[in-house]
């Protein structure tokens, strides 16, 4: 089902209403009035460049939809390691439970993202159910995994992506609709995938999320945008397209969307950005040359309460150390929490000091001070700072604007060893530096 494109009060022009002659005339249409509105276009694109980013979506209209489409670019297939076949029951649920699983099997056959029929190999379906959010079905594969050989693709560093999208002056992420599902299963892999429920055998049609779907799905990405990767960089199930000049991004735009409807995928437009200045990207605000911690993520490391176990620091310094490189001198501020990681009380607790009060505190202010780092330009020299200290040394790689201000490309740590603990100051500086 294709949505329609709306542009109608997009500005008050007679002429931008001639230009667009479409009507409302389907429940799913994709109404570009909202993405003007959604993405704010009016406070940062003329009415040129928003009639000219209209026409250029509704060329393509055919691929804004909500139901997933149909790639022929690449089937999921399933290769197992063993003839071992698996065979578990539904768990037990609740009558409430059922229905709300019935639900969500009504509506997957009636978008033909599953059938109906036997199997020698079926897994449970279980119902997770996480306050503040709405249940969600998902598949017990474990015991499947243990006979399936695990596919490996490299994954993209994310650093390197949020570095070049940060450097753009326009942004567009493109978020497909139900991005797993629009790539078919083979016979065999729908057979090896089928789960069961109280009421019922299904085979999935499509692909879901499980052990090797990250290896197809970044496989086809890939392939989709080859030739493509000095303005477009895909991270999984996000597309980021960057521009330098607005002509620029209306062509990589142009050729992006292209190359998903010759592959037969659907995009969701109301998870899309179109023609930003600032986006959130990878748990990064990015844009105009600079990047900065996503507010939730902040928010969450401002509003983390002490730990009291060894499961809680690893949580708070793995929820930190995504920023690691937003902090100066990140490795040596964390060295009191990470001690605590090496021994217990007699009670099996940790023992909480000031000295963890005070790294615990300092981390959150450094992070929640919302820090700026710039995108590295690499046509201009770079400059490097280094500092040591008893526990370890930092580095400060930046560069000078054109004022001739320096700020930030990155801040990097390591904590020393306990034999490098016991080097003189000049040779833990002379470390730092090497």
């Amino acid at each position: 089902m294709s949505c329609l494109l709306n542009t109608e009060e997009i500005t008050e022009s007679s002429e931008l209403e001639e230009d667009f002659p479409y009507m409302l005339t389907d429940p799913n249409v994709f109404d570009f009035r909202e993405i003007v509105e959604n993405n704010k276009l009016k406070k940062r694109l003329s009415d040129e460049q928003i009639m000219q980013l209209g026409k250029l979506l509704v060329k393509f209209s055919a691929i804004f939809s909500t139901i997933p489409g149909k790639t022929n670019l690449v089937a999921h297939d399933i290769d197992l390691i063993s003839d071992k076949r698996v065979q578990r029951k539904p768990y037990r649920m609740t009558n409430r439970q059922n229905e709300i699983l019935k639900t969500e099997i009504e509506r997957m056959l009636k978008y033909k993202i599953i059938e109906t029929g036997p199997s020698k190999y079926t897994s449970p379906m279980i119902l997770v159910e996480t306050p503040g959010r709405d249940p969600r079905p998902c598949i017990d594969y474990r015991k499947s995994n243990e006979t399936t050989r695990t596919e490996l693709y490299p994954i993209p560093n994310i650093e390197q992506r949020v570095e070049t999208v940060a450097a753009a002056k326009f942004i567009t992420l493109i978020d497909l609709t139900k991005d797993y599902w629009q790539i078919p299963l083979s016979p065999r892999a729908q057979r090896i995938a089928a789960f069961a429920t109280s009421f019922g055998v299904y085979r999935p049609l499509w692909m879901s999320f499980g052990q090797n779907a990250p290896y197809y799905f970044s496989k086809m990405m890939n392939e989709i945008l080859s030739g493509c990767e000095k303005y477009v960089t895909p991270y999984l199930d996000d597309i980021a397209i960057f521009s330098e000049a607005w002509e620029e991004h209306l062509k990589h735009l142009q050729e992006i969307l292209e190359r998903l409807k010759k592959v037969n995928l659907t995009i969701k437009p109301s998870k899309c950005k179109f023609a930003q200045l600032e986006v959130q990207y990878l748990g990064h605000i990015v844009g105009r040359g600079k990047r900065s911690p996503a507010e939730l993520k902040i928010e969450a490391i401002q509003n983390f309460p002490i730990p009291t176990t060894k499961t809680q620091i690893r949580s708070f310094l793995g929820l930190a150390g995504y920023y690691r490189k937003y902090s100066p001198m990140f490795s040596v501020i964390v060295v009191p929490l990470t001690d605590l990681l090496k021994g217990v009380n007699k009670k099996g607790g940790i023992v909480w000091n000031d000295k963890c009060s005070e790294s615990f505190k300092m981390l959150k202010e450094k992070i929640s001070g919302k820090p700026v780092l710039h995108a590295p330009d690499f046509s201009k020299p770079f400059i490097l700072q280094t500092d040591a200290s008893d526990q370890g040394y930092g580095v400060v790689l930046a560069q000078k604007d054109e004022n001739g201000g320096e700020h930030p490309i990155l801040f990097l740590s390591r904590k020393f060893t306990a034999t490098e603990r016991k080097y003189f100051t000049t040779e833990k500086e002379c470390a730092a530096i090497l």
